[in-house]
């Protein structure tokens, strides 16, 4: 009798043990990313190392420059960063202290869409690319969270502004 109450007695405490050290829910609880309409967007700013880089609008099916009206940007390159943008999920939050945000380069280029009431539909720093090199660091505007997203971003904002514009052969062909 007593090595079965010795038995049931060590094994409740090994269950207490393990309860109490055994790790916590650790999940993440993800935020989610604004919303929009591929349509909604009639026009967009980006900024890169907190520069003006490139602004364009919506004209019918055209993407024009909004400095220069005659200047049509590659419908492709603009709706591949639009449908990126949009469909973008989070993976992680890599940081939560505005201070690490340097570490992740989500202060220096930004993304602005806007819809046709001057509504702001996207406000969004993007980072670097992450550690997998398949995803990448961003930060929307006014939220200190670092989040990695699935998406390769960083290369698209970056791009010089001669990359966005459409070469004549190409206009005069459409």
């Amino acid at each position: 009798m007593k090595y079965v109450f010795a038995v049931v007695f060590v094994v409740i405490l090994t269950v207490v043990v393990i309860a109490q050290y055994a790790p916590q829910n650790t999940a993440q609880q993800l935020p989610s990313l604004p919303t929009f309409k591929l349509e909604a967007v009639k026009s967009f700013t980006i900024k890169v190392d907190g520069k003006l880089s490139l602004q364009g609008k919506r004209d019918g099916e055209k993407w024009l420059l909004l400095s220069d009206s005659n200047t049509v940007l590659q419908k492709p390159v603009v709706e591949q960063l639009l449908y990126d943008l949009q469909h973008m999920q989070v993976k992680r939050v890599a940081s939560k202290n505005p201070n690490q945000q340097s570490r992740f380069a989500v202060a220096e280029s930004e993304v602005l869409l806007k819809d046709g009431q001057g509504e702001i539909l996207l406000d969004v720093f993007v980072g670097k690319p992450a550690t997998d090199l398949m995803s990448t660091y961003i930060r929307l505007a006014n939220h200190d969270d670092v989040l990695t997203v699935d998406k390769i971003l960083t290369w698209q904002v970056k791009r010089t502004p001669d990359a966005w514009v459409q070469k004549e052969e190409t206009a005069e062909k459409q």
